[in-house]
């Protein structure tokens, strides 16, 4: 998928609101702050899109509620945008690079990665845990022995390296 097939797939703001939604309650909508299942949808002139408020607890929340989405200015496209380019960068890329591809400022590009990194660590509600089979593409096991004192290692084929 390219930038103009994910544009296409995600046209506006809505868009990305119901993908990020069905991402993160994909077992049904529930409350960040108390984890209750019934809520509703608040709407209305003056409420704004995504918000909903709980049954239980009656606080209110959306679905970047308690993520590191939550309270930024950035349009949720910005961030989907951004979780692209990261993804798929084989070697990383620079915040100054990345600031320049969304139009935001290097020190927003620097906070928006962290966050982005913070959201694809293990255990997080964002990425759900890997299973079965994992195929890896580029990966280098291995490097040379640490020093150690007095010690010498075999080189080359003779190790039991992969």
């Amino acid at each position: 998928m390219n930038i103009d097939q994910l544009r296409q797939q995600f046209p506006d703001e809505e868009a990305c609101r119901s993908f990020f939604e069905s991402i993160l309650w994909n077992h049904g909508r529930s409350c960040p702050h108390c984890h209750c299942l019934k809520s509703y949808r608040i709407s209305g002139a003056s409420a704004r899109s995504g918000l909903y408020e709980c049954s239980c607890c009656k606080r209110q929340f959306t679905v970047t509620t308690k993520t590191p989405m939550h309270s930024t200015k950035l349009p949720l496209w910005k961030w989907l945008l951004a979780i692209y380019l990261i993804v798929n960068s084989s070697k990383g890329i620079s915040s100054v690079y990345l600031g320049k591809l969304i139009g935001i400022s290097q020190k927003s590009a620097w906070k928006l990665a962290h966050a982005i990194r913070q959201m694809m660590t293990p255990g997080s509600e964002l990425v759900p845990a890997l299973s079965g089979i994992v195929e890896l593409d580029e990966k280098y096991v291995g490097g040379k022995p640490r020093y150690q004192n007095g010690v010498t290692h075999k080189r080359g084929k003779g190790t039991r390296k992969q």
